[in-house]
């Protein structure tokens, strides 16, 4: 059964996996950063938000909420001292970019964008890894 991109059953996935896979520690390597991922128009008429932090290239905490859509999960003011970045996008867009679909420069031009773009490029090859973690989990819309 596949998992639903901005659920607390992939976050809760996400967690385990981390422990039992032992790629994991590699393919994010080393990344920390704290990322806002808002999945716009989810099944169910649902906005989706998942709140990543990742220390060390783990995941120390992911929050998930919904809220009906379309919600202020697409508008509200960034934090930028609680988060590092935000990226807000159709879930459509987000399921392409982590199912090879569509590549990271492809996502960008559908994608809203916000925060500390000098610290995600300093770290660049964690976040394509992070990309690389998702597309190995059976993730659907």
């Amino acid at each position: 059964m596949g998992l639903k991109l901005g659920t607390q059953e992939l976050a809760d996935e996400c967690m385990k996996r981390q422990d039992q896979d032992p790629g994991f520690q590699q393919k994010l390597k080393g990344l920390t950063i704290k990322l806002l991922f808002v999945a716009t128009d989810c099944p169910g008429d649902e906005d989706r938000q998942l709140a990543l932090d990742i220390e060390k290239g783990r995941f120390s905490e992911i929050l998930v909420s919904a809220k009906p859509a379309p919600s202020d999960l697409r508008t509200a003011a960034f934090d930028h001292t609680k988060y590092d970045f935000r990226v807000v996008a159709p879930e459509g867009t987000l399921l392409d970019l982590i199912h090879g679909k569509m590549d990271l420069l492809q996502a960008m031009d559908k994608t809203k964008l916000e925060g500390d773009i000098a610290k995600v490029m300093a770290q660049f090859p964690g976040v394509v890894g992070f990309i690389e973690y998702l597309s190995t989990m059976d993730i659907v819309p």
